[in-house]
Formats: structure tokens, C-alpha cells, sequence
């Protein structure tokens, strides 16, 4: 408890208990569109690309979109706390937003504290980096390539067109299903976590903010050649895969693969009419920013180990079913089946204890409670109230199980359900690993800490195999030669500044 890349990542949600679960996990902006769409409209010349589009969304209601969702990304999946890098990073952003066609948008620009190679636009002018892809990034122009890229998104208007033309699919568990108001909240956790809903920007539209990114960044004094340095990384990346490096982004699954936008960005260069080769890429003033900054997952928000769940401030231990698909976010930690038919989720409740908080959801209009009394138990010695549900859908019963657990000055909730048709199936692996939950007493997970990005200037020349001897880093070194954008058998100048990753690796 505690994100792909150039792609869209929306949100919706509330504040109320039951809502807090919504929030929990990014929504799909979509969701948020279809409450505030208006129902007339038609074709619009967008002033970035001089094509014309159907447009049902005026820009007041585009920023309010965007508004909405950037406070749900912020809450779900958590801002990076160093004042600093976000001042600089929002700066640089608002110079190469302030050389595009809507400079007057409310532009606002975040680092994210998510270690997947990432970065996203939401409509309106709100773009996100994650410290993944800047622990990738090599240099200020490079991260202005970036920018520019998700800048050229929003000044596209590509949000605002797919949701205008996509039509919503309705699978499983998906958006709508549920008719309890409470649980549509679940319903909608399902979505995100299954990846359902979320909008896909076209090969086009990536080739479009590719080409406008070039344009932004060139004209905001970066050498547009760097944005080709991205693709040559992100390429190594996906070879390099998983394990240290990060996940492989899951834009590539429907995005040009990075070999054809280096072309792509050639032929952009050479077709601009400045010269861009006196453009600056700043290097050292860069890595000064990113110095320190957390690598990898940061063990301390939650991290598992298998199916066992492991949440070292929080000091407790869950055992999800085997073979789930797992998901850790800043708000809430969840599991779905192989089968992507069924969820079990934990999170914190508002209430002052297990048994208030089990009270308001099982007198739910519309549910109907099995198997509760409103007394408490006792799950591992810990206080809880627990019981069963079903809820009706439109497609049918929704059958499921829920605790509340008081533990350490919190009210845990944790949640699993699933159609009535398949509760048999799921009902003893659900509650079995509701029962799991337990103290995390095991000293040295709860003394774990995050490694650390270290800029090391070298004092003579070296192969990264000997740098590698002299600074360690407890990573493979493969994927330190990846996060420095050298090769392997590559030379080290002297003066050169080097990153290192310091402290343990804790898997």
C-alpha cells in the first residue's frame, strides 16, 4: 500500500469511506468523461496539427477533466516527496509548454513515485514522469523530449478525440455492471486492476506527439537530437526486461516499436528549417537533480515476496492466493485471478473501529449480508468483524466475503468477490487469505530500505566492469551499463559523472 509509457492514465473517484477504495487504483479517464462529455457537439481545426476532429468537449471542460484526474493520480499514485526535482521539473516543462499553440492551459508537470519507465498526459495540460524513466534518462534535453512528447498529447487534443469516438466496453467485472452504488466503487477497482478501460492513444497519435515534441523542444532551446536517445533506451529496456531494469512498458504492445520513431524523429529533424545542432542538452545540471533519488521499488510502501505481501511501516503480512495477479498502490494492495473474473483487496477505512466500519457496509442499501452478526472475532489475535454478501447486478449476482480488522491505530478492510456463479470456486482461497492477515514481526523485513541512485564523478579512465568493482552497485551489470547508456565492454572517461545504485537489494 502505499503506472506505460507516453500513454494516458486517468482517474475518478471520491472521499467518502467506501469511495476511498475507487481512489485506490488509476481509474480510466473515460469514466470521468462520460459524466461530463456534453451531448452536442462537432468537428473542430485544432490549431497544433490543422486537422479536424469531432470534438464534443469545449477546453473548460477539458482542464476540468483534467483536474479531477491529476488530484486522483496524485492521491492513488503518489507524488515523488522531493521539492526540488519536482520545482525542476515543472519548470522545464512550463519553458517547452509556453513555445506550443495553447500556452495558456494551466500546465502542470509531476514526477511520479512509481519505478516503471513511464510518463503520461492527461487532458488539460497535466503531464506526469515517473522516477523509473528518469533513472533511465541521461540528460535535461532527453527528459525535454519526453515532455515534449506528452505536451504534443495534450495540445493534440488526443485524450479528447479518443473519447470521443471510443466506444466503452463493458467486460467481467467492468464499469456499470454493479447496481449497489457502494460497490459499483469495487467494480470499478476490478476495471483498473484488469486493465479493461484504459484509453489507448494510436500509432498516429504517437507519431504525432513525436513530431510535435521535436517542434516544442527544439523551439524551447533542447537539442531535438536527444529525443532519439530516448527511443535507443527504451528499445534496450524492452530487451532488457522485468527484474532490475523495470517492467517493460506496456505501450509496446500497441505503440511503434522505438527503432521506427528513431527513424521517424530523423526524418523530423532534418525536415526542420532552424538549425537544431546548437541545441543544449545540460547533463551535469540533470543528474545534480536526480542524486539520491529512490531506485526501484521502495520496500518501504509495501513489497512482496512471492504471494506474501510485506508492508514494513505499516507492520503487517498478507498471503494473497497463489498464482494472482498483485498490484501495490499508495492507497491500497489487490489481487486478481488468473481468470481476471475475481478480486481481494486491502485498504484503510475512515471508521474509528473494525466493528463501525463492518456496520456501515453490511446495512448498505441493495446488499444483503450473510453469515454477520455485527459482533467481533478474532483473525491472528487481532479484532475484526467479518461476514458475507451477495449484491444484485445487472448481469447477474455479485457474491462476495469482507473484514474489517483493527491493527495498530488502523481500520483495515479487505475484500473479495466475485459473480455468485463462481464464489464456489474462489470462497476457500478468498477466505483463507483473508485469515492471513497477521503482525509483521520478522526483524530484517521490517528493517528494509530502498536503494538509492548515487552520481559518481570518476577521477581516472575505466571500464564499467572495474567502476562497477570500485563503486559496487547491488544490481546486475547489465543493468547498470543500461541506466548509464554505456555497453557493456564500454570505457569510462575520467571526469565522466557515473550513476551507482547503493544499499541492498532486498528481494
Amino acid at each position: 500500500m502505499k503506472s506505460t509509457f507516453f500513454n494516458s492514465s486517468p482517474v475518478s473517484g471520491g472521499k467518502s469511506f467506501l469511495s476511498q477504495i475507487r481512489s485506490a487504483i488509476v481509474q480510466p479517464l473515460v469514466i470521468i468523461a462520460v459524466s461530463t462529455i456534453v451531448a452536442i457537439g462537432g468537428c473542430a481545426t485544432n490549431l497544433a496539427t490543422g486537422e479536424r476532429h469531432l470534438n464534443f468537449t469545449s477546453e473548460a471542460q477539458e482542464i476540468s477533466i483534467g483536474q479531477q484526474a491529476d488530484q486522483e493520480v496524485s492521491a492513488s499514485l503518489g507524488l515523488y516527496p522531493d521539492e526540488s526535482l519536482q520545482q525542476y521539473i515543472q519548470q522545464l516543462g512550463a519553458k517547452i509548454a509556453a513555445t506550443t499553440e495553447r500556452p495558456n492551459l494551466p500546465w502542470t508537470f509531476r514526477v511520479v513515485d512509481d519505478p516503471v519507465v513511464n510518463a503520461f498526459a492527461l487532458p488539460g495540460g497535466f503531464i506526469y514522469v515517473t522516477r523509473g524513466i528518469l533513472t533511465h534518462l541521461d540528460n535535461e534535453a532527453e527528459l525535454a523530449g519526453v515532455l515534449g512528447h506528452e505536451i504534443g498529447h495534450v495540445t493534440a487534443q488526443h485524450s479528447v478525440h479518443r473519447m470521443a469516438t471510443q466506444q466503452l466496453s463493458q467486460l467481467g467485472l467492468g464499469v456499470g455492471m454493479i447496481l449497489v452504488p457502494q460497490l459499483q466503487r469495487y467494480a470499478d477497482i476490478a476495471s483498473a486492476g484488469l486493465g479493461l478501460l484504459f484509453l489507448k492513444f494510436s500509432r498516429d497519435d504517437e507519431s504525432q506527439a513525436d513530431a510535435l515534441g521535436v517542434r516544442y523542444m527544439s523551439k524551447a532551446g533542447s537539442d531535438p537530437q536527444q529525443l532519439s536517445s530516448v527511443m535507443t533506451m527504451l528499445e534496450r529496456v524492452s530487451q532488457v526486461g522485468g527484474g532490475d531494469a523495470g517492467r517493460v512498458p506496456e505501450w509496446l504492445a500497441t505503440h511503434p516499436t522505438p527503432a521506427n520513431r528513431k527513424e521517424h524523429i530523423a526524418e523530423l529533424i532534418s525536415a526542420l528549417n532552424s538549425n537544431t545542432s546548437g541545441g543544449t542538452v545540460n547533463r551535469e545540471s540533470f543528474l545534480r537533480q536526480i542524486d539520491g533519488m529512490v531506485y526501484g521499488v521502495n520496500p518501504r510502501e509495501g513489497f512482496f515476496k512471492s504471494n506474501t505481501f510485506y508492508q514494513p511501516d505499516m507492520k503487517f503480512r498478507f498471503d494473497f492466493p497463489v498464482g494472482w495477479k498483485t498490484i501495490n498502490q499508495k492507497q491500497s494492495v489487490l489481487a486478481v485471478s488468473p481468470e481476471e473474473d475475481a478480486i481481494l483487496v486491502i485498504t484503510l477505512s475512515n471508521k474509528k473501529s473494525a466493528n463501525e466500519a463492518a456496520n456501515e457496509f453490511f446495512t448498505q442499501q441493495g446488499l444483503t449480508a450473510q453469515r454477520y452478526s455485527g459482533g467481533s472475532a478474532s483473525i491472528n489475535g487481532l479484532s475484526s468483524s467479518s461476514g458475507g454478501f451477495t449484491a444484485p447486478t445487472e448481469q447477474g449476482v455479485v457474491q462476495g466475503f469482507a473484514t474489517f480488522i483493527d491493527y495498530n491505530g488502523n481500520v483495515y478492510q479487505l475484500l473479495g468477490y466475485t459473480s455468485q456463479t463462481r464464489w464456489s470456486k474462489y470462497e476457500q482461497g478468498i477466505v483463507q487469505s483473508i485469515r492471513s492477515f497477521n503482525r509483521l514481526t520478522d526483524s530484517r523485513m521490517l528493517s528494509v530500505q530502498p536503494q538509492h541512485i548515487k552520481i559518481v564523478t570518476i577521477d581516472r579512465n575505466m571500464s564499467l566492469e572495474e567502476f562497477n568493482r570500485r563503486y559496487p552497485s547491488d544490481i546486475s551489470l547489465e543493468v547498470l551499463a543500461l541506466i548509464n547508456k554505456v555497453e557493456l565492454n564500454g570505457q569510462l572517461q575520467k571526469g565522466q559523472k557515473v550513476k551507482r545504485i547503493v544499499g541492498e537489494k532486498f528481494e
